[in-house]
């Protein structure tokens, strides 16, 4: 078979996870592997690694193929068509990892649609808070709200998602209405566990002068229900999703705060995958979907 020589090196990655240890026990450079690797993924048009300077890690399309490869060279040839076609047709396993407030909200009517439109494709989707690796936990796709660091993933942005930093009027009545950002400092607050820090920062409207104030928080955690009853509660203001706290607000049982500023970064939703080249049609066709559905939303 002409691959076969890539197919050697791809054990030898796969058995080793690591393209310099594989070069090392074929005895060629680590440059030759992913070069090989590279040629073959762009012979078959398949994504079979995902890698990080860490690790490296087989994409389905690369487990499938490696699975196959102690087999007759037909049951190859018939493993490679079958994984090609997920190019063209949505097939295989997509892992999906989300917000749990988020996906709850926004996405259960999306999963429940792909996995009845597409029957071809296995669906295991986890909704949690926590800060993954999308590479080691083998995800294909992860929807993340925020500024992004530069990660060296893929980052599509495919909806705003505004905040507000609220709070309830008993916090006001006891505090006083802030006028500046520099009025936060002593008030409580209620902050996401999962933010680097518990610092705000806000833009001036006017002159587009930028401060940042650290909070004084009181609870620290990583679910939506209890920012949100915190905060309604009076127990601190909260930086708050516009689309969990916007009917709230309407009804008065929270107030936004500084309305001469605008909070920065600007907040977006974030699909997140590990490469762009030879993007799987499963994952494209959900990224679509989750677009179809934020566009209809009221966000």
């Amino acid at each position: 078979m002409i691959f076969q020589n890539s197919f050697n090196i791809m054990i030898e990655v796969s058995k080793h996870k690591s393209f310099t240890k594989a070069a090392s026990k074929l005895g060629i450079s680590g440059a030759a592997v992913s070069k090989q690797i590279k040629i073959l993924e762009d012979r078959l048009q398949l994504v079979l690694f995902n890698r990080t300077t860490r690790v490296v890690t087989l994409t389905d399309a690369g487990e499938q193929l490696f699975e196959a490869l102690n087999r007759s060279e037909d049951e190859i040839t018939a493993v490679i068509r079958k994984i090609t076609h997920g190019l063209e047709q949505p097939t295989g396993k997509l892992r999906i990892n989300a917000p749990m407030a988020f996906g709850e909200r926004f996405l259960v009517d999306v999963i429940t649609d792909y996995a009845k439109q597409y029957p071809g494709v296995i669906l295991d989707i986890d909704f949690d808070d926590k800060q993954i690796n999308i590479i080691e936990e083998g995800y294909d796709l992860v929807i993340r709200i925020g500024k992004l660091d530069n990660s060296g993933l893929i980052a599509r942005r495919i909806s705003d998602f505004p905040a507000y930093v609220c709070a309830s009027p008993s916090l006001i009545k006891q505090y006083g209405m802030p006028l500046k950002p520099d009025d936060l400092k002593e008030i409580p607050s209620v902050v996401y566990k999962n933010y680097k820090n518990s610092n705000l920062t806000f833009k001036n409207k006017k002159t587009n002068e930028e401060t940042t104030i650290n909070t004084n928080p009181v609870i620290y955690t990583n679910t939506l229900a209890l920012l949100l009853n915190s905060t309604l509660k009076g127990i601190g203001l909260c930086r708050l999703p516009a689309v969990f706290c916007k009917d709230k607000i309407k009804t008065g049982e929270l107030l936004t705060l500084l309305p001469d500023y605008t909070m920065v970064p600007d907040r977006g939703v974030y699909a997140i995958y590990p490469d762009r080249r030879y993007l799987p049609m499963k994952v494209k066709l959900f990224i679509d979907a989750i677009n179809n559905q934020l566009k209809s939303s009221d966000i």
